[in-house]
């Protein structure tokens, strides 16, 4: 819970929602996070050199060369990257914009940037893409802004090359997704009557968290387990004594 007493949901945190319930109420209600493995943060490093390279840009009034032509609009100049909406006195919704453009009807359009593991010209848009762009307008509504009802992906993917001692060759593809901030309201709606339930939710049984939680307990409850454990505890209880006799002599 933040500062002002809402629980502050999120675009990630409402995903979490999709791939379980329990997880979802356990994160946002009880402070319980998943455990973080091993994680590349190259997609990080990624954003983060696009959004400095598109800085360059901001005030010349000019798109950057690698999306001449195939964007519609300017930067936004100042770039604001934050967004936050109360929903009620409890929760509100916030995001963070990885660009956002302005045509010349003043209409503002969020852009959020992808790194791509394959070709992402063969593939079809995650639905969980299209949702960002729905929050993304929805956010931007909500902070008075007029929205051109759309939003851009671009895709950023390694290509193979023979010369890359001269760099590596990078394809970029655009994607233009219409947006629909309703179904912004719908799912926050609904992640709102979930955290308001009384009782945790069932999970998922395709969670990998809570099947191995049960597996768990499961295991834990099982008597000839727990006599198992019980006589190698007592096993090195003894040991730990007979050891300690052994000195207590010497």
């Amino acid at each position: 819970m933040s500062k002002d007493g809402r629980i502050w949901l999120s675009h990630t945190g409402i995903e979490n929602l999709n791939r379980c319930p329990r997880c979802f109420f356990l994160q946002y209600k009880k402070n319980i996070r998943h455990p973080e493995g091993i994680v590349s943060r190259l997609a990080n490093r990624f954003d983060s050199v696009l959004k400095t390279y598109f800085d360059q840009y901001r005030t010349s009034g000019k798109l950057p060369e690698l999306v001449l032509g195939k964007l519609e609009g300017q930067l936004q100049n100042p770039f604001q990257e934050k967004y936050y909406a109360r929903i009620n006195d409890n929760y509100g919704f916030w995001g963070k914009l990885d660009e956002c453009l302005v045509n010349e009807k003043g209409e503002f359009i969020p852009v959020d940037f992808k790194t791509a593991s394959s070709d992402p010209r063969e593939k079809e848009v995650l639905s969980a893409y299209q949702a960002q762009i729905d929050d993304y307008i929805f956010l931007l509504n909500k902070d008075g802004k007029k929205t051109a009802g759309f939003g851009y992906l671009i895709f950023v993917f390694p290509d193979n090359g023979n010369n890359l001692h001269n760099g590596f060759p990078m394809i970029i593809h655009i994607v233009k997704l219409e947006g629909n901030p309703d179904k912004t309201t719908e799912r926050i709606n609904n992640a709102i009557t979930v955290l308001e339930s009384s009782s945790i939710p069932e999970p998922l049984p395709t969670c990998p968290f809570c099947s191995w939680l049960d597996r768990i307990n499961l295991e834990i409850k099982n008597p000839f387990l727990m006599e198992t454990i019980s006589v190698k505890s007592r096993h090195r209880n003894k040991k730990k004594t007979d050891n300690n006799i052994q000195t207590s002599i010497i």
